[in-house]
């Protein structure tokens, strides 16, 4: 009988000593997931708060509910895509759709999205219990805050 408990005990710790050789896990990035755009800057960094933009849009032409600009993050990629307004036409345009892989600096903490040759380097900071992003895009300077799709908190920066 002490024979099979130490075999077992042997046994025992051999897997827990396997086990605990594994692979480190990293934490996924906070970026992962569905957004779409609280606000947005113009050209002169003045800010555009989208669901007012929109609101306003829809009073006038109904046909612009489908105005909108969204993100989706995996652990390669990330696409946003933008459906603009038809301003000759009641309606909107067909969707416009950018993938980018992307990384982190593990030096800076910026994020690169790449797309080819076309890279874009944002400073990119969470807020909200992580259910809302901000996007300082670092050549240009242009800011994009993005609420997480499904997030219950409605708080204001």
């Amino acid at each position: 009988m002490n024979r099979l408990m130490a075999k077992t005990f042997i046994l025992l710790i051999s897997l827990l000593i396997i086990q605990g050789c594994g692979k480190e896990e990293l934490p996924q990035d906070k970026l992962i997931g569905d957004w779409t755009v609280f606000s947005t800057t113009d050209e002169e960094k003045k800010t555009i708060i989208w669901e007012e933009l929109k609101d306003l849009m829809v009073s006038l032409i109904s046909e612009y509910e489908c105005f909108e600009f969204t993100a989706t993050a995996t652990k390669q990629i990330i696409s946003t895509k933008y459906t603009f307004i038809d301003v000759n036409g009641r309606g909107c345009l067909s969707p416009i759709i950018l993938v980018y892989t992307w990384s982190v600096d593990p030096e800076t903490g910026e994020y690169n999205f790449i797309q080819g040759t076309n890279k874009i380097t944002y400073e990119i900071t969470f807020t909200n219990d992580d259910n809302r992003m901000t996007w300082k895009d670092k050549t240009s300077g242009a800011i994009t805050v993005w609420e997480r799709v499904g997030s219950t908190n409605e708080t204001t920066e």
